[in-house]
């Protein structure tokens, strides 16, 4: 025969605890733990260096390489030498172009003419028969020796605006025929050669 069922008290249960409370106890345990992960995901972070280089440069830019004297009979020959031609290429006469430049030093631009050489055999017209001048400034004679057109110190504010013109002096001694050269635009910084 069995006597009477003796329970035994389980030890992981807090005596004299209401169920209640004990559930109140286990959901506050719960809260924390998802606080914890929470911020402890939240506040994982990661940092690193960030570096910008803005290179020390000079830039041009042009719409158009091409400088042209478009002499007609209706006005050559002329009533009197020496006579001058306004470049007929670009339109008016006027190369515009864009200068952007971030050093911090002193920057040039320098302009080269050479002679204007014919067909072998027909002779050449000399560079300094080649006028310009820089936005609106006065008018000088271009040189196969590469010139200053302009000068600046430090950076441009974006992109920089100017124009040049161009005309052809002819002195009447001149042989028919067409004429051509490559000019050339450098920039130069202070220190370094065209």
């Amino acid at each position: 025969m069995m006597g009477p069922s003796i329970k035994h008290a389980d030890a992981s249960r807090p005596r004299g605890v209401p169920g209640l409370v004990r559930s109140c106890v286990r959901g506050a345990a719960a809260a924390l733990l998802a606080v914890y992960v929470a911020s402890s995901t939240g506040l994982c972070q990661s940092e690193w260096q960030v570096d910008v280089l803005i290179p020390d440069t000079i830039s041009v830019r042009m719409p158009t390489q091409e400088i042209a004297f478009g002499i007609t009979h209706a006005d050559y020959p002329p009533p009197s030498f020496p006579a001058r031609y306004r470049a007929t290429r670009p339109e008016g006469g006027v190369l515009r172009l864009e200068v952007f430049s971030s050093a911090a030093s002193g920057w040039s631009l320098l302009l080269e003419i050479p002679d204007l050489l014919g067909a072998v055999g027909r002779g050449a017209i000399p560079a300094d028969q080649v006028l310009y001048r820089v936005d609106d400034g006065l008018w000088t004679r271009a040189s196969p020796v590469p010139q200053v057109i302009f000068t600046s110190v430090g950076p441009t504010d974006g992109w920089l605006e100017l124009a040049i013109a161009f005309e052809l002096e002819l002195v009447g001694n001149e042989v028919p025929g067409s004429f051509s050269a490559t000019t050339r635009l450098s920039a130069v910084s202070e220190g370094q050669g065209p």
